[in-house]
């Protein structure tokens, strides 16, 4: 990590900013990158799961009448989510799990709907406390203009990875050769392959490149 940064002009002195979508592997690697920077967890998954946790939670209206929810507990739970989200906005992961802790107390297990809820809501709560530390203030970085989310990123790797290893393609790449035509195609998005090919044979250094014939 060390190199690689070294090699984008980045050095342990500089302030650097580690997002991602929280998981086991890569939390355990931004662990190890602490001495570089600051991990952060990535708000869109966050988002994402709080969005899953809050159509559940409306679900519990379409159940069987003798066990569904009335209208105003659903809404008292809903109010309890975006209590929680709040939390986690201005950076308050510990009152967050309190609200989490309290929904899960009063939507109860008496339903399939209700377990389900409980299910997700278990996972979010695990989620949220392994990656307490990387939990900041996302208003402030906000309006402060720093980065909370990975969009930027997953962006690239979609105009890297392409439809090449898209499910429904007829013709995928097996893991060994996406491997070595990813790093190409990195390549040639940075503008660097030609660079590669004149220092493994310096003869191409003389010849000019031929932008139309490229385009």
């Amino acid at each position: 990590m060390q190199r690689f940064l070294a090699e984008q002009g980045v050095y342990p002195a500089e302030p650097t900013t580690f997002l991602s979508d929280g998981g086991d592997t890569v939390r355990q690697a931004q662990g190890d990158f602490r001495q570089f920077g600051e991990p952060i967890l990535d708000w869109f998954h966050i988002a994402m799961r709080m969005t899953q946790i809050s159509q559940l939670i409306k679900g519990l209206t379409t159940e069987a009448v003798d066990t569904q929810d009335p209208p105003h507990l659903i809404e008292e739970h809903l109010r309890t989510l975006r209590r929680a989200k709040a939390y986690l906005w201005h950076g308050g992961p510990h009152r967050a799990l309190q609200s989490l802790e309290e929904l899960s107390w009063d939507v109860g297990n008496e339903s399939e709907m209700a377990e389900a809820v409980q299910d997700k809501l278990e996972e979010f709560i695990s989620y949220i406390s392994a990656n307490l530390e990387s939990v900041p203030n996302y208003a402030d970085r906000r309006r402060h203009g720093e980065p909370i989310a990975t969009g930027f990123v997953e962006s690239a790797a979609n105009q890297v990875v392409s439809k090449r290893m898209v499910k429904k393609q007829q013709m995928r790449w097996t893991p060994t050769g996406t491997h070595q035509l990813l790093q190409v195609q990195a390549r040639v998005l940075n503008q660097q392959l030609r660079g590669d090919f004149e220092r493994w044979h310096p003869q191409l250094q003389s010849i000019p490149v031929d932008m139309s014939s490229a385009a």
